[in-house]
């Protein structure tokens, strides 16, 4: 039988009463005492709660998003941080743009995630509207049917990506690159493509930023 990520670990000891352990203690009694940590007055204890939080796979993470909104700085700072790892990222993006475009701006702030590493990752389909994906690394990502409308991709690396059949009217499209890029049946209609770079992208069939379409 699969092992309940909410169920305490051998690391953890049975939760006791309602007051926070020690800094130095283990997790108490799972998920649930880490989410009871996550409640506590003391922001070092939130803190070492979040840092447990990974342990217990997305429902953990979830923690850790809701950790973007904290009172006190330093915690929310963390959770960004903890919100590096590519799996981590996918579910920020299968959450809403408002979510993850929070989490983007703590981490640049942060000077983290700048470079966002969503390389060769599977977004097919996905709802990106609005996305602020700036400078991320999406080389060989799998964009096909995604909808990409109004959303940030300035200096983005798209190379080798696909996107055909996505559509990406209105995105800021300036300075990113789409060397080798699959963009067959895209529509780019009001997109910017400022200096961006469509040397051997495959346009066959898209819609334009002036509404043409590419033969």
């Amino acid at each position: 039988m699969p092992e309940n990520p909410g169920q305490p670990r051998h690391y953890d000891v049975v939760l006791g009463g309602k007051t926070p352990p020690p800094l130095t203690g283990a997790v108490l009694g799972g998920l649930a005492g880490v989410k009871q940590r996550l409640r506590s007055t003391v922001a070092e204890h939130r803190i070492a709660a979040l840092m447990e939080a990974p342990h217990y796979g997305e429902a953990g993470l979830d923690s850790i998003v809701q950790a973007l909104d904290d009172k006190a700085e330093q915690v929310r700072d963390t959770a960004c941080i903890l919100l590096q790892g590519k799996l981590a990222k996918l579910t920020l993006l299968k959450k809403d743009v408002a979510t993850w475009n929070k989490w983007r701006s703590h981490s640049i702030r942060l000077e983290e995630g700048i470079n966002v590493d969503l390389s060769a990752i599977n977004l097919s389909g996905f709802n990106l509207s609005g996305f602020n994906l700036s400078s991320a690394n999406l080389m060989g990502a799998n964009l096909s049917g995604a909808n990409l409308r109004g959303a940030d991709l300035r200096g983005a690396n798209l190379s080798e990506a696909n996107l055909s059949g996505a559509d990406l009217r209105q995105a800021n499209l300036a300075f990113a690159g789409f060397w080798n890029a699959d963009l067959r049946q895209a529509n780019l209609t009001e997109a910017n493509l400022t200096q961006a770079d469509l040397r051997r992208a495959n346009l066959g069939g898209a819609t334009m930023a002036d509404g043409t379409i590419h033969e």
